[in-house]
């Protein structure tokens, strides 16, 4: 690994330990275990995304019927998570792009991805809403 990318790496692990006591990545070690721990970690919180999501979309419905057709709170829903799915993505591939010549591309790019998921997750709490 060139010196260049140990820094990084370092700074990344380092900053997703400090953000989550439990993290089940702590113990990996290696590039391919660190990704793959990622990789399973951010199918978690996709998960948890898609039934926070589900949740918010059925409470929206029970409300749609006081609205105009085209202005249902549950269609603006499914509009704003496709669009909120399209900017996660083409984020997550910029940040993929800058350390494309890296073997730490693949622990940003779910690392950003797993941030993003997991903020998307608190915004789309349906108490909030």
């Amino acid at each position: 690994m060139k010196p260049a990318y140990f820094l990084p790496l370092a700074l990344l692990a380092a900053s997703h330990a400090a953000f989550a006591e439990d993290d089940p990545c702590r113990d990996a070690k290696t590039t391919l275990e660190i990704n793959d721990c990622m990789q399973k970690q951010f199918e978690g919180k996709d998960k948890l995304l898609n039934q926070r999501y589900q949740d918010l979309l059925q409470k929206l419905r029970q409300d749609d019927a006081e609205t105009a057709d085209k202005d249902k709170p549950s269609r603006m829903l499914m509009q704003a998570q496709r669009k909120w799915i399209a900017f996660r993505d083409a984020d997550c591939d910029a940040k993929y792009q800058i350390y494309i010549g890296g073997t730490i591309r693949n622990a940003v790019y779910l690392g950003c991805k797993i941030e993003r998921t997991e903020q998307r997750i608190k915004e789309l709490d349906p108490a909030l809403w």
